[in-house]
């Protein structure tokens, strides 16, 4: 695979594997029950944690993610790999939601084995010629400086603990250098495999949302005004599928040190904001007395259009597509006017909830409409990301293999 800012067009990539789809279905349970414990716990804190707990696993993903962009294979190995991984991602986010009763570093414990693991993935591919074996290096001592740090965090004082595991973080978010373009996901990318892992674990999450909402249904009585908020929750919904899928997948990811990266960390924003969407969502169904709405869920619901929107931005601003001004001020004046609807519905009194539920979907859908607009002002390379003919599984397999 070419370093640099060459990039492969997408016509000639291999397709997302059965063991990277495989891989994705831990983070439908993993999604869930971290949702549903912020569910359980609606405070700041909650939230902080939650959303912690989500980035450090989202994290694993993102590294799995760009590993197999380099290296796609399915052995016996990288199959015990992987199914660890996924067995300590479904065990550590369990003990999580039990860490009353549990001591909290075994949530640490379990997760520093996940990215030891990570870093046995890479070193099996560290002799690869052509450059991909320093940039594999590179990944591998990283990942293994962050569990080194994460072990340090069990055995010094709980205080100073919490920097230690900060610079961890730091070491699985940062890029691997600076200053060389041979480390970094970004010069060495299938961009057309890419986009597709972006693009598949934001339907998961997008589906998530419809089932957090239908488990809180199912617990309790389908009500007249219940199938308001559903409709309202759909065509948001469909809305968001649109405005993500007409241009993200199309737009393909802007060569460069950190475009790889940056790009498929704004995804982590997105995802963030779907899931306080359905969380959101689900919590207004559960109140009855409307005075208590005001209290968190307004404020869940802009910060998740804050998070869906500024994740978008990002995303366009690292994408190909040319000019990006139009659509970044587009999302821009979204999150503005979701923003003020917020206040203005938390400090008048005689305005309810549910008028900024409307208001919501009304800017949501009027989004989408504008998006499509001015996205026939922009223009994207001819080969780059999923086209509009592609298949997402469809391979050549004459041409993979020459």
């Amino acid at each position: 695979m070419a370093f640099g800012n060459k990039l492969h067009p997408h016509t000639a990539s291999a397709p997302v594997g059965f063991l990277e789809l495989f891989y994705d279905l831990v983070f439908v349970a993993s999604t869930m029950i971290l949702s549903n414990e912020f569910s359980h716990e609606p405070t700041w804190r909650s939230a902080g944690v939650c959303a912690l707990m989500f980035m450090l696993v989202w994290l694993l993903w993102f590294h799995t993610t760009v590993l197999m962009n380099v290296d796609r294979r399915d052995d016996l190995l990288q199959r015990a790999l992987m199914f660890t991984q996924m067995f300590l991602i479904f065990v550590l986010t369990l003990k999580f939601v039990d860490r009353s009763v549990t001591s909290p570093d075994s949530v640490g414990v379990f997760y520093t084995i996940a990215v030891f693991v990570l870093a046995l993935a890479y070193h099996r591919i560290r002799n690869r010629a052509d450059g991909t074996g320093a940039w594999a290096t590179g990944r591998r001592n990283r990942l293994l400086l962050a569990g080194i740090a994460m072990v340090i965090a069990f055995v010094i004082p709980d205080v100073i603990d919490w920097i230690v595991w900060a610079v961890a973080i730091m070491l699985l978010v940062v890029p691997t250098s600076a200053s060389h373009s041979r480390g970094l996901p970004a010069e060495a990318i299938d961009e057309h495999h890419l986009t597709e892992r972006a693009a598949l674990l934001t339907l998961i999450v997008i589906g998530e949302a419809f089932l957090k909402v239908a488990l809180v249904i199912s617990d309790g009585t389908l009500l007249w005004g219940d199938f308001f908020t559903i409709i309202v929750l759909f065509v948001v919904l469909f809305a968001l599928f649109s405005i993500y899928f007409d241009d993200v997948p199309k737009a393909g990811i802007r060569p460069g040190i950190l475009g790889g990266e940056l790009w498929l960390l704004s995804h982590l924003v997105l995802q963030l904001g779907i899931i306080a969407l359905a969380i959101g969502m689900s919590k207004f169904l559960q109140i009855a007395d409307g005075g208590h709405v005001k209290s968190y869920v307004i404020i869940i619901l802009c910060l998740a259009f804050v998070g869906i929107f500024g994740g978008l931005a990002g995303i366009g601003v690292l994408s190909k597509r040319t000019p990006k001004k139009p659509l970044l001020l587009l999302r821009l004046v979204t999150i503005a006017l979701v923003v003020v609807g917020a206040i203005v519905t938390w400090d008048v009194s005689a305005v309810a909830p549910i008028a900024y539920v409307i208001f919501l979907l009304v800017v949501v859908v009027a989004h989408a409409f504008i998006d499509e607009y001015l996205q026939r002002s922009t223009t994207i390379p001819a080969h780059t990301g999923i086209g509009p003919d592609d298949e997402a599984l469809a391979i050549d397999y004459e041409e993979g293999n020459s």
